[in-house]
């Protein structure tokens, strides 16, 4: 699994060195009441960082990043917990499952010994893996709650999901939080059928089309994929989906081989629905959609898909 690739490093290297740049046990090391300032139930388990392994870190070669990272130690066995925010504007929730794009980021939970490599939990690409809700990110503290669900990395001994619940954190943040440029960061968010997507990866761009000027958007998980594109348009408002010039449709499909893979929309026929755009400017261009969606003729999805509750706030590259 390839989010588990991505934090399988950082998460081993923590284990093996078993210390941290962290809290310097300034407050009785964060909040808890004197406790660490890092505390969890994994599986059910209390689990809580030991002091010394604590890292809070802005990290300073990527604007917004924030990584926490902890061990607990008990009976020789490290279990390990680590979290990668990226695109920090301030307090609010942050999905987790998520890549650098997006308001968001991704988490793990590992456990192995000194003398061996640890098993690792990771947080998916679906986007909705879990949440961190920052309360303060100020006064060279960061504070707040999460919880994921970690799927078990492709080398574990021990396979299955770990539950991370009821997740706290306050910490001395290390490095200073760089402040974000206004493109950069996006969400889209929207509920497929029922089912609820938040994008893993985002991409917008102001461009040209033969119906005049125009944005676009293509966004994806794991699971989905869903994209947009409006002609003609500089300015906010609210447009019908269709497939004449100008263009203004909202295209979806999935990722993967089950019996309802791949498409829907552009091209389609019978496509309703609505595009309000309700910020538009150079760096960022905000909106809502919805709309009832046609499959494409030759491909093995026969009935529509539904998007409701669409959400959009995209940076441009």
């Amino acid at each position: 699994m390839r989010c588990a690739r991505q934090v399988g490093s950082v998460v081993l290297t923590a284990l093996a060195l078993g210390c941290g740049g962290g809290d310097d046990g300034d407050d009785g090391g964060g909040g808890g009441g004197g406790g660490s300032g890092l505390t969890a139930v994994v599986d059910g388990d209390a689990w809580e960082a030991e002091p010394i392994s604590i890292s809070a870190v802005a990290n300073a070669g990527v604007q917004g990043a924030i990584i926490l990272a902890g061990i607990d130690n008990a009976g020789g066995v490290n279990r390990s917990i680590t979290i990668t925010l990226y695109n920090v504007r301030g307090p609010g929730t942050y999905a987790l499952g998520t890549g650098s794009q997006v308001y968001g980021g991704h988490a793990s939970t590992g456990e192995g010994t000194g003398g061996g490599d640890a098993d690792l939990w990771a947080t998916p690409n679906t986007g909705i893996a879990g949440t961190v809700v920052l309360t303060q990110v100020s006064g060279g503290r960061v504070k707040g709650t999460f919880e994921f669900t970690g799927e078990a990395g492709d080398d574990n001994v021990v396979l299955g999901e770990r539950e991370v619940t009821n997740g706290e954190f306050d910490l001395e943040l290390t490095g200073a939080l760089t402040t974000l440029p206004a493109n950069q960061g996006s969400k889209v968010s929207a509920t497929i059928n029922g089912r609820p997507y938040n994008a893993w990866s985002v991409n917008g761009l102001l461009t040209d089309y033969t119906g005049g000027a125009g944005f676009r958007f293509s966004s994806s998980t794991s699971v989905d994929a869903l994209s947009i594109e409006l002609e003609g348009i500089t300015a906010p408002g609210t447009y019908a989906i269709s497939d004449a010039v100008p263009l203004r449709v909202v295209i979806a499909g999935h990722n993967g081989g089950d019996a309802d893979h791949c498409c829907w929309g552009l091209n389609a026929g019978g496509d309703v629905g609505t595009i309000t755009v309700t910020s538009y400017t150079a760096d960022r261009v905000q909106g809502t959609f919805s709309g009832t969606l046609q499959p494409h003729a030759g491909r093995p999805a026969t009935t529509p898909l539904v998007i409701t509750n669409g959400t959009f706030d995209v940076g441009i590259e």
